[in-house]
């Protein structure tokens, strides 16, 4: 019992404390992920695989909309509510999270069905109506777990996300066995899961009351966070995914297929990527809130050091023998693009110090430096993603998107940089006119 209860001692202070409970949560999410990325790799094949890759950029587009609108103001205001305050707060972001969901789902069934005139090419025409349903089920789900980190509740965030992968699981798993599994079957049956998920965890959410002008003065707080956050995520999805767009407009949905299944593999870094995202945000804001911007920051360049040599651990096991590892998850018909898991290793590499560095500005709900890293990103993405992906294929895309996230490492690291610097001097000058 002594050595057990050692070892949990050791583990919490390695993790940095308080992002075990997160991690180990994201290990089941981006385990269940990934699982189900190689059910559906297997048994749809190269090309149904890119159609249901293509479905799910949508998903995520749409949540990177709302993790700008909802969560990033929501990890970043919450902790620092009152008592009295949280039920007038949390039932201002709870009828903003309603309402994006609702209206997201919405917009993608009516853009699906724009889809198939403009790129027949992609075979999206059947996914109209699971492709809306997954949205707008996948986005409550996914707002519920990042309530439940931004309140402490990380407990809470394993149980939801429990009840939603490992119930998909089991159930993609028995279509495959009996060749029934199709793209709009995989959707539907991840936004059921996810809609029990929510189910489970909504009991668990807290006493809350809809005031008018709560809603009016959350609404406005969020959006001076949100305001650089918001275009940022279209620039952000358009910057990086440009790329990996243009790779199936080119050369089809088995292209798409491919970058997603190297991507996949290299997707297990999301366990710690993720999972920090969770409780980093949150917590340097707690401890700028109550212990002052030097505390906070060291706070953030302890993640830095832990997790970035992490990181690098990982994506050498993975760059030394990309080959091995396609072949080992997916079979032999992918091991030949060992390259684009080599290059896919690099970027994740690069975008691990990407984390840490948002979480500093979302501390100081100073989001600025966001908004221009991404517009940089966007005409370079504009400018090069169709010449470089035509005149060098895959490796072309994938160089893209590795040149794109070195732009926002060094446009956001000197931003936060400036902007910390400014704050210290200010503060300075506050103490010698005292």
């Amino acid at each position: 019992m002594h050595s057990l209860q050692r070892l949990r001692q050791i583990l919490f202070r390695v993790s940095g404390g308080r992002e075990l409970a997160a991690l180990g949560d994201q290990a089941l999410v981006s385990g269940a992920n990934f699982i189900t990325n190689v059910i559906l790799a297997r048994s749809l094949g190269v090309t149904e695989y890119g159609v249901f890759a293509l479905a799910w950029m949508t998903v995520l587009f749409v949540n990177s909309l709302q993790w700008a609108l909802v969560v990033s103001p929501m990890m970043s205001v919450g902790p620092k509510q009152a008592t009295s305050e949280r039920p007038a707060y949390f039932g201002a972001v709870l009828a903003q999270e309603i309402a994006f969901a609702v209206l997201s789902a919405l917009l993608v069934m009516a853009g699906v069905m724009l889809s198939t005139r403009f790129f027949p090419r992609w075979n999206v025409g059947g996914l109209t109506l699971p492709l809306g349903f997954v949205v707008l089920s996948y986005l409550l789900q996914d707002f519920l777990r990042r309530y439940f980190f931004s309140v402490r509740q990380s407990m809470w965030a394993l149980i939801t996300d429990a009840a939603s992968y490992l119930t998909q699981l089991p159930i993609l798993l028995l279509l495959a066995k009996q060749s029934r599994l199709t793209s709009a079957k995989a959707l539907w049956i991840i936004g059921l899961t996810s809609v029990f998920g929510f189910v489970v965890g909504g009991f668990k959410f807290e006493r809350i009351t809809m005031i008018r002008s709560s809603l009016r003065d959350v609404s406005l707080r969020h959006w001076r966070i949100s305001r650089w956050l918001l275009p940022s995520a279209f620039m952000q999805w358009s910057a990086g995914n440009l790329f990996a767009v243009a790779a199936p407009l080119y050369y089809g949905a088995a292209a798409a297929g491919v970058l997603r299944s190297a991507q996949n593999i290299v997707g297990v870094a999301h366990i710690w990527f993720l999972g920090l995202d969770n409780v980093v945000p949150a917590e340097a804001a707690r401890r700028m809130h109550t212990e002052g911007l030097d505390s906070s920051f060291r706070y953030i360049r302890s993640i830095l050091v832990r997790w970035g040599l992490v990181t690098l651990a990982f994506v050498i096991c993975i760059g030394v023998r990309p080959d091995f590892w396609l072949k080992l998850v997916y079979g032999s018909k992918y091991a030949s693009y060992g390259y684009i898991l080599q290059l896919y290793a690099l970027l994740y590499l690069m975008a691990f110090f990407s984390g840490p560095l948002r979480a500093g500005l979302q501390a100081l709900e100073y989001t600025r430096p966001v908004f221009w890293s991404y517009l940089a990103m966007t005409i370079f993405s504009i400018l090069l993603a169709g010449p470089s992906t035509r005149l060098l294929g895959l490796r072309g895309a994938m160089l893209g998107m590795i040149a794109t996230q070195f732009l926002f490492q060094c446009i956001v690291g000197t931003g936060l940089w400036l902007h910390v610097r400014r704050l210290r001097r200010d503060m300075k000058l506050a103490q010698v006119e005292n």
